[in-house]
């Protein structure tokens, strides 16, 4: 077993399980950049070391809390955008990776922290859990598309125009997560998925994968973009953080 700690992301290597911490808990593991270019370079290195399982989980009360706003003041439109066209491209490598991914969730799932839970395969939430994407507000298409395909077209546009907070019971009945596991059983229930996946012939589920997957990573990239450049940003992040306030 090799581990790395690299600050705002921890690093976890046993046999061919990837796991992957992140560790901004001061913060609810919010993705700044430096978070958002860490997770990249992990999935990336996965993609080519033999990876078979990939987890991911947050380190303190929080999966993740989101797009990190916290230093809005001295952001601009010309450093804001490229950092969510940054994060949808991570975004877009963990949801199509060729291996089994685990969300391993707890607390909150904010946001953009709701769309990295959502792109894994296997999203096991324990029971006390929060999910709510309200990057409509801001008028961002993130995650759209990927939402629609976990749950359906309708539950989506409902769950996003309105801003919904959802509860682990309520998630698992709309299919936004697939169990409802207590953090002490999260161990056994990776070794059981890997046991499972292990069964298939070596590349069949990367295969099985893609082929069920409708690959819309071109689409999301440009309506991303298109809904970032439609009006000044930062003054529509500043009126939803006053929203909150």
């Amino acid at each position: 077993m090799s581990t790395i700690e690299e600050g705002v992301l921890h690093l976890t290597r046993n046999g061919t399980h990837t796991h992957l911490t992140l560790n901004r808990p001061d913060k609810a593991n919010s993705l700044a950049a430096p978070l958002v270019v860490a997770l990249q370079a992990a999935i990336d290195t996965a993609k080519q070391d033999g990876t078979t399982v990939l987890t991911l989980r947050g380190n303190g009360r929080n999966f993740c809390g989101g797009f990190d706003l916290s230093n809005l003041d001295n952001e601009s439109d010309d450093t804001l955008i490229p950092r969510l066209m940054a994060l949808e491209r991570m975004l877009q490598s963990l949801y199509y990776a060729p291996f089994a991914t685990i969300a391993l969730i707890h607390g909150g799932a904010f946001g953009a922290g709701f769309d990295l839970a959502c792109a894994c395969d296997y999203r096991l939430a324990t029971a006390g859990t929060r999910f709510r994407m309200p990057g409509w507000r801001m008028g961002l298409a993130l995650g759209t598309r990927r939402t629609a395909q976990r749950v359906g077209a309708e539950r989506a546009f409902v769950f996003l125009r309105d801003a919904l907070v959802i509860n682990a019971e309520q998630a698992l009945a709309q299919q936004f997560i697939t169990e409802i596991a207590d953090e002490v059983t999260w161990s056994r229930r990776i070794d059981e998925i890997a046991a499972t996946n292990a069964k298939l012939p070596p590349k069949a589920y990367a295969q099985l994968k893609a082929m069920l997957q409708t690959n819309t990573g071109e689409a999301d990239l440009r309506d991303l973009h298109a809904s970032l450049v439609a009006t000044p940003l930062k003054p529509r992040m500043r009126a939803y953080v006053a929203s909150r306030e």
